[in-house]
Parts: C-alpha cells; structure tokens; sequence
C-alpha cells in the first residue's frame, strides 16, 4: 500500500500559509494541494485571493480553479476523494503532498480516519474525536488576532486597489441571479454578498468594503477557533509557528529585509526543522 505522509499547513485567512507551503515545498521537494473551498472554483481570483502562477516559486500547485464557476457546493467527501487521489499521485512521484487552506472542514475531510457524511459539523460536537488516517505533519500558522485584523483590512483595500469591484461587477453581469440568489459555490466567496448590495443599489461601496472586512475578521476568528478544538479537543498533534512579528513589520512599511527576518526566524526556519524530523522520523 502506497505510504503518504502529508504536510498540513493550517491557519487563519491572511496568515501567511501561502507563502510558508512554498517555502517548505522548495526545501522537502513538496507539491502543494489546495484545501481553500473557494479558491477550488475556476474565476473571482482577486475576490478569493488565488496566488498567481508567477509567484508560485515553481512549486506545483493543485486543485486551484479545477471546478466551473457556476457549480454547486463540492461536498467534503468529494473533497476527499479528489484530494487524496492528488496527493497519491505526489507521493507515487516521491514527491511530499503538502495540503495548505483555511477551510478546516476540508481538512477535517481528509485527514480524518473515517468520515461520516451526517455531521453537518463535526466541530460541534464534544463527544466527537476522529483519528488521524495518515501520519501528518500540522503545522498552525498563528498571528496575534489584533495585527491580523488591520493586516486583513489592508489586504482588502489592496484587492479592492487591483480590481475587486471590477472583477465581482463581471460576475454578476455573466453568472445567472439564481446561482448568485442561492449563495453556493463559488457564490459563497467573502465579497460576493457585501458587493450585491453595491450594484443592487441598496448600500454605498464604501459599506460594503466595512462589511466585507468584518466579514473577513469574522471568518479568521473562526477559522481559528477550529483549529483549537483540531489540537485541544481531538488531540491532534498540531505543531504552532508564529507569524505575528512578520505581519506587524509588513504593516509597518519599513524595510524589507526586517519582515524577511522575522519571517524566517519565528516561521519559516522553525517550520522546515519540525517537517524535516517529521519525515526522517
């Protein structure tokens, strides 16, 4: 039987969980799966924040934009038949499956030992405690919940600076009112809703830019929450790394060179070290 064993990178939106699945993936010779449940539909890539092909780092990535945007909702057993045919197919290559994303029902998807379809949600229920079905390597990217919420903020601004509006107003003009109406799929994306009620007339664009980034702050809270009862009440063993300084000297809007170094000292480094016993372990 093919052995895999998975690098999980974990944490909330704007974390820097991107950038720590390449960094890992350049060193472990890693290939990375997509567990984001929007960023899996083809379209809105400013809206779901999609990481451009050229700044991949010539990392493979997989199951980015792999459904049609107007599909319904991809169940998470379908999830976890497609994402575990990729990373067989990784580690078949010799290569290391590395799954990264903030949808933590996803992840719940693949790496529990067995999944049962009639828990709606399986973080909310006390008695529940699934094992793991690989060995893996969780890794949580944390930021202090205050520097994230400005860091979330301006990252929205920046969207909305690269084309937000723009992209979101040739959704609703090319996608059918009944699949935006039902709000599934793609439809479910931050940004979506906030931004109907600009173009239907009903609330000025700066008020829903505010409602799409409390929205944002909602979501990361929890997303984190999940990854607590992930560690404290299943017991999974999650490893944390910290990228709260990396964020806060990226707010700053000084040199560069200062976020490299807390980047590497607090994430990046500690990351690779815990990876890299994890699989000559």
């Amino acid at each position: 039987m093919l052995s895999i064993k998975p690098v999980v990178i974990m944490g909330a939106t704007g974390t820097g969980k991107t950038k720590l699945s390449i960094d890992i993936s350049k060193v472990i010779g890693g290939e990375v799966i997509n567990a984001d449940k929007m960023q899996i539909y083809a379209g809105l890539d400013i809206t779901t924040n999609k990481i451009r092909p050229n700044d991949q780092g010539g990392i493979p990535h997989h199951l980015i934009g792999v459904i049609s945007s107007i599909a319904d909702d991809v169940s998470v057993p379908s999830f976890r038949s497609i994402a575990t045919t990729t990373a067989e197919s990784i580690a078949r290559r010799g290569r290391v499956p590395v799954l990264v994303g903030g949808s933590n029902s996803l992840m719940h998807g693949f790496l529990a030992d067995h999944l049962d379809p009639s828990l709606a949600n399986p973080f909310s229920i006390a008695k529940y405690k699934p094992n793991l079905r690989f060995k893996s390597c969780l890794l949580w990217v944390h930021t202090h919940e205050l520097v994230l919420n400005e860091y979330l903020c301006r990252r929205i601004d920046d969207m909305v600076a690269s084309g937000l509006v723009e992209e979101l107003k040739e959704y609703f003009d090319t996608t059918l009112a009944h699949k935006i109406g039902n709000h599934t799929g793609l439809a479910k994306a931050i940004g979506v809703r906030e931004l109907s009620k600009y173009f239907g007339g009903g609330m000025s664009l700066s008020d829903s830019i505010d409602e799409m980034k409390a929205n944002t702050k909602a979501l990361a809270k929890s997303q984190t929450t999940k990854i607590r009862h992930i560690a404290g009440v299943w017991g999974w063993p999650v490893c944390v790394v910290d990228s709260t300084e990396a964020i806060r000297c990226h707010l700053s809007g000084g040199d560069h060179s200062t976020e490299d170094i807390s980047w590497e000292r607090d994430v990046s480094s500690p990351a690779i070290a815990i990876v890299d016993k994890f699989l000559h372990s």
